[in-house]
């Protein structure tokens, strides 16, 4: 035992300490699915997810959004203009 190095120890304690956090962290998520959690409750890789599922999600979002606004002003212009016509 006295051959391994400090460095070593170091080595041997960091590993020990991944496996022991590890673990905790696997027991934790089968206590939480066992307990009948919702999937989708404040995963802290919920939006990382979501975000591999639906790459695009918040740029589609936004587009709609601009096309719904374009579609508004067109209706509004094109009310406006035959209300000119109309009255000439």
């Amino acid at each position: 035992m006295n051959d391994i190095s400090p460095l070593g120890w170091v080595i041997l304690g960091l590993l020990a300490l991944f496996l022991v956090v590890l673990n905790l962290s696997l027991f934790t998520a089968w206590r939480d699915k066992k307990k009948g959690r919702d999937k989708d409750s404040n995963s802290p890789f919920q939006g990382l997810e979501q975000s591999i599922r639906k790459p695009w999600k918040k740029e589609d979002e936004m587009l709609s959004e601009l096309a719904r606004r374009a579609a508004e002003l067109r209706r509004k212009s094109d009310s406006s203009q035959d209300s000119k016509d109309d009255s000439k």
